[in-house]
């Protein structure tokens, strides 16, 4: 073909030649790995070419090297610059490493807690200018006329809650129920908000009336003229925990200092039922019990003679139905029905039994519970002269009014340095907050804070830098003080100081609490909580939500999200009881959990004005800036040292290691039980599993987790490695000499986590939930 001369021109701009790479070999993962890394690259240069404040960048040396030169953290922070801004342009990492400097001494880079964060999607609210003082809404009633005496209480008793229980007027739910029931046989259900006073709410009346038996009846009952322990069982209190039942004991038993002939017990499950049972033998008038254990007494002890009960109470309702005991409910209902005697031979013994159902919210479920047990009941609330459009408006339970909230939203992996810095800085002012509640979704996110807050570390450069400079540096213990408590495998320690969070000035104490300790350690716990006279904080699942009124409570943390709405109302409402001050926040992370903010605000009845924002940097500044405890370093730097410390203090102990995996794993499958309602704010999808790695003190996402509805992954050798090996010491402790073998040949062994099993487990769980739970594996 002849050459006709022709030339076409292309103009290919002032740029470079960008050609796309082909990749070839390997799997079809390393491929899309490479091209999604190569398309990274490339936005990134069109991103710097285009900002002109990128010119003075440094550029990594080498032909094709785009990344820039990591920034090398000196000993001596540069003045001018903050510890952020240094860091802003390296991938984030999660272990420091060297680099030798020309002077052949090795220098830090340091991995920064602050990049790569998803930005928050709320802004501060501007607050309220207005200084108008917010009235208690479970507060006593202020109203002279407003007194027990005028309830249709006795002299006697009103004279022994003013005098002996420091109670000098009643609650408004008080108020409205007393009268109602002391007058009334009729059935009743009580619902008001948390921390006012519905406890004493139903048992004033039950007491009242059981005294009035006394002058009715002649003294043929018994030699001092009053019914006595042998008079019969007239009433029965049913709570779902074993923790509420206990509380309500107490608080019985303090009312019944003034009628000492009147005799109380308590049948819960994880106490010896040969005492419970000789307790019944001997005689009770009113008895407190949790479902499972009653309906094992009314089917197997045969002392048990309810035919005079002619009062019953079904204490937190919802609580009930939640933990499956329907079943119980009923058999326990239809037990009671069948016993009734038909004619008593004590006067002024009411003629058909009274039921009394409590809850503070109204579910499908509390509905379904009150067809089941109640029989035309009265709606007693708060205020017994609302409308019936009013009556549905309040159906919608609020927290209490003078009850201050916030919410705080933090990412993934500055989730445990902020809990740390607000709790430093919240007891490093004196007398601000004395007691504090922190609620986790699960007891092994419990455990492990617990273990990590009672461990003081050792944040200061020179020790992190003399760590570095030796080859073992990665498995050197920081804590700074030796610790003579048990370690982490030990399970008989439920409180100690909290080293990590203390001040010379204010030392705190630690407490935990959960479903799976033993009743004797859970019942101590509680006890030694209330009664501490110093700064302290119980770390707890949501077994210490529901009913327990533990005095003095100042501040209520949700470091995770409830499992719904009602759990949230229960968990604040420890706080701001019987009209006290009180103070709750939430933590949640950017993005899809800050949709939780609008419930925040439904449930307040001042529409949300009172629910504030705190951002993560902010509650970081005041707890490790120069303003919080020792002060003099930059914020950020302390933030970080303070994270690498419990990191390389976590690495250094298998036991702490393998605690904080086990509470990585919970976590996470905890997350997925949110109600469907609110699935959409808590996604699974939407979780950054390595930046949450760092709220548990891991550096990486553990390779073994296989948690059901995630895509499986693949366990990494040093995963492989360190399963083997704590499998075949734990078969070589058994004696069992076949291990050896299996281990050898790379077959399954104790410690691992089979997906399949853990989907049944769930399955199991969801069960339980749903239909036949009982108190005995509640929390």
């Amino acid at each position: 073909m002849a050459d006709d001369g022709m030339l076409i021109n292309f103009d290919l701009g002032d740029g470079a030649l960008v050609t796309r790479p082909i990749f070839r070999g390997g799997s079809w993962k390393d491929r899309l790995t490479a091209k999604k890394s190569a398309e990274y690259n490339r936005a990134k240069r069109a991103r710097k070419s285009d900002d002109p404040q990128n010119e003075n960048v440094q550029s990594g040396s080498g032909e094709g090297n785009d990344r820039p030169a990591k920034k090398i953290r000196l000993e001596q922070p540069v003045a001018g610059v903050s510890y952020a801004q240094t860091n802003r342009a390296r991938p984030n990492t999660s272990a420091k490493r060297t680099h030798n400097d020309s002077s052949g001494k090795p220098q830090q880079v340091v991995s920064s807690l602050f990049t790569y964060n998803p930005a928050s999607k709320t802004t501060a609210d501007t607050p309220d200018e207005t200084n108008e003082t917010v009235e208690p809404s479970n507060a006593p009633l202020k109203s002279e006329l407003d007194t027990f005496t005028s309830l249709g209480l006795s002299a006697q008793l009103a004279e022994h809650l003013l005098s002996k229980l420091n109670v000098k007027a009643p609650t408004a739910i008080q108020r409205a129920s007393v009268s109602q029931l002391i007058k009334e046989d009729s059935d009743a259900f009580i619902q008001a908000q948390t921390g006012s006073g519905k406890t004493l709410a139903y048992l004033l009346p039950i007491v009242q009336r059981i005294m009035s038996l006394s002058a009715e009846n002649p003294d043929s009952i018994s030699k001092n003229g009053a019914v006595h322990r042998d008079s019969g069982l007239f009433a029965i209190i049913i709570a779902p925990t074993r923790e509420l039942s206990k509380q309500i004991q107490v608080v019985l038993e303090s009312l019944l200092r003034c009628a000492h002939w009147i005799v109380s017990g308590i049948v819960i499950g994880g106490e010896k039922k040969k005492s419970e049972k000789a307790r019944l033998r001997k005689g009770l008038n009113i008895l407190i019990a949790t479902p499972g254990r009653l309906v094992d007494h009314l089917e197997h002890t045969k002392t048990l003679d309810v035919s005079n009960v002619r009062w019953v109470v079904l204490d937190e309702g919802d609580r009930l139905m939640e933990l499956g005991f329907e079943k119980d409910i009923e058999k326990i209902l239809s037990k009671l029905s069948a016993s009734a005697a038909q004619y008593s031979p004590i006067k002024g013994l009411p003629t058909r039994r009274t039921t009394v159902l409590c809850s503070a919210t109204m579910k499908m479920d509390v509905q379904k519970l009150g067809e089941i047990s109640l029989k035309d009941a009265v709606h007693i609330q708060a205020d017994a002269s609302v409308g019936e459009e009013e009556v549905r408006t309040a159906q919608a339970f609020s927290a209490p009014a003078q009850l201050q909230q916030s919410f705080a939203v933090v990412p993934a992996k500055l989730r445990l340095v902020t809990l740390a810095a607000f709790l430093k800085r919240t007891f490093s002012r004196h007398g601000s907050v004395m007691k504090a509640i922190i609620f986790v979704s699960c007891a092994d996110v419990v455990d492990f804070l617990f273990e990590l807050f009672v461990h003081e570390y050792d944040t200061s450069t020179d020790a992190a830098d003399s760590k570095l400079a030796t080859p073992s540096s990665t498995t050197t213990p920081t804590p700074s003080t030796t610790s003579t408590a048990p370690g982490p495998a030990s399970n008989t320690r439920t409180d100690a100081p909290a080293l990590s969070i203390s001040s010379p000035s204010t030392p705190v104490h630690l407490f935990r609490l959960h479903g799976s300790l033993a009743q004797s350690m859970r019942t101590s716990t509680l006890s030694a909580f209330t009664c501490t006279k110093t700064p302290s904080i119980l770390l707890a699942t949501d077994v210490a939500s529901r009913g327990l009124d533990l005095p003095n409570i100042d501040l209520v943390i949700e470091y995770d999200p409830p499992f719904a709405k009602e759990d949230h109302l229960h968990r604040i409402g420890r706080t701001a009881r019987a009209g006290r001050d009180g103070r709750a926040m939430i933590f949640l992370q950017p993005g899809n959990e800050e949709g939780y903010v609008g419930i925040l605000k439904d449930t307040r009845a001042d529409g949300g004005r009172g629910v504030t924002r705190h951002g993560a940097e902010d509650l970081l500044r005041r707890g490790f800036g120069s303003t919080g405890l020792g002060g003099g370093k930059d914020w950020e730097a302390r933030a970080t040292e303070w994270q690498l410390a419990v990191e390389r203090w976590v690495l250094s102990d298998e036991m702490m290691l393998e605690m904080a995996r086990k509470a990585y794993q919970s976590h996470i499958r905890s997350y997925a039980t949110h109600v469907a309602a609110e699935r959409h704010i808590f996604d699974m999808t939407t979780l950054h599993l390595g930046h949450l790695a760092k709220a548990y003190g891991l550096r990486d996402k553990p390779g073994s987790i296989r948690v059901p509805g995630l895509r499986p992954g693949k366990m990494s050798r040093e995963d492989v490695r360190r399963e083997r090996k704590a499998g075949a010491k734990n078969l070589a402790a058994k004696g069992e000499k076949e291990a050896g073998g299996a281990v050898a040949a790379g077959q399954d062994v104790p410690g691992a986590v089979d997906v399949n099993e853990a989907m049944r487990m769930m399955r199991r769980k969801a069960r339980m939930q749903q239909a036949g739970a009982s108190e005995f594996n509640i929390g």
